[in-house]
């Protein structure tokens, strides 16, 4: 369950920038939103409250620039079940992803966007973020002499998050015809965490799969690495600091309201330090290529103009999950569809 409210100037609220002609040219919007969260799973319940700040303006040449100097993220892990605590203990990794942690800090973000509603042309979509945590309250704990608890500085009795962030979506949309396009993707995040961090908060690393990533496996259940899930663990939530990912679609009208699509979809995600718990799960230049996954498929969309409604059908094609002989399943083993198909679900299109 979950609150969210925001409340958007059309101005900045700095002394500074007053002019008018500067609002009349790149429309600025200062931004103050509040949220919180409630999340009752079958393994742990948590709470996630967040405060942000920030400003947004429209520059020339289809590019927009966001900056929230201030925000604020609080996790508060009010259960957690006996057997997925044993779970996560066994990974010093999962160990510091689930635990209350405070994230003060800030981010930015660079767009450009050259699509034109009115013009059907060849367009390109960039996105840059960029953000980090925990350097102020590092600061200030360390100037105010303060001393770790359990190996942590806190921050109101509350331990807080060190680290750096930035990830880049680049998207080309090559438009055919009137009834056809095909769409390119490649996506590349990384997270490092330092300081008063083992690992960057939960809700700050990536994951592979889904709706929205390689589509041949269920969210959370890709990787990381070639790092193998064993059968006992039942609740499979894969994620890890450094993510890449490309992505192909052809897509192209039917009739009436519904759309066809053909995809290929490629990609892993990695931890940043070694994890022992999870062997082969620690990204290295000289092999990271071996542990991409490739999976393709095909699916329906559903436009019905104020919202577009999706499912895809993927099929594995390369699973970096294989220890033995070639990662190409045909060349290894036979398919089986209960794990090597995923049906997913979307609003929307993927990318």
């Amino acid at each position: 369950y979950g609150l969210e409210t925001t409340l958007r100037l059309p101005k900045f609220l700095v002394p500074f920038i007053r002019k008018e002609g500067f609002i009349k040219t790149f429309n600025p919007t200062t931004t103050i939103l509040a949220a919180y969260n409630y999340q009752d799973l079958t393994f742990f319940t948590r709470t996630m409250a967040n405060a942000t700040f920030g400003y947004s303006w429209a520059a020339r040449n289809y590019k927009t620039h966001i900056v929230n100097p201030v925000q604020l993220n609080l996790v508060n892990m009010i259960k957690i079940d006996t057997g997925f605590q044993r779970m996560i203990d066994a990974s010093s990794y999962l160990a510091n992803s689930y635990k209350d942690v405070l994230i003060l800090g800030g981010n930015y973000s660079f767009i450009f966007n050259n699509q034109k509603i009115q013009k059907s042309r060849d367009y390109w979509f960039l996105r840059v973020n960029a953000e980090a945590a925990g350097n102020m309250l590092s600061l200030a704990s360390n100037i105010a002499g303060a001393e770790k608890k359990e190996g942590y500085l806190n921050f109101f009795g509350q331990p807080f998050a060190q680290y750096i962030r930035t990830d880049m979506d680049l998207r080309y949309n090559v438009i055919l015809n009137d009834v056809s396009s095909v769409v390119y993707r490649g996506f590349a995040g990384i997270g490092i965490p330092y300081g008063n961090s083992k690992a960057i908060p939960f809700v700050k690393q990536y994951f592979g799969g889904g709706a929205n990533g390689i589509r041949a496996w269920q969210v959370r259940s890709l990787g990381p690495g070639s790092y193998v899930v064993p059968d006992t663990i039942e609740f499979i939530n894969q994620t890890a600091d450094i993510k890449l990912e490309a992505n192909a679609e052809y897509r192209f009208k039917l009739f009436w309201i519904l759309e066809g699509a053909l995809f290929v979809d490629a990609g892993n995600i990695w931890t940043f330090n070694e994890d022992a718990s999870r062997p082969g799960a620690r990204f290295r230049f000289n092999k990271f290529f071996n542990d991409i996954a490739v999976g393709t498929g095909t699916g329906l969309r559903f436009d019905f103009s104020f919202v577009t409604a999706r499912i895809d059908m993927g099929m594995k094609l390369r699973d970096p999950s294989i220890s033995n002989g070639s990662r190409w399943i045909l060349m290894s083993r036979s398919y089986n569809f209960r794990d090597d198909f995923a049906f997913v679900l979307g609003i929307g299109y993927p990318f």
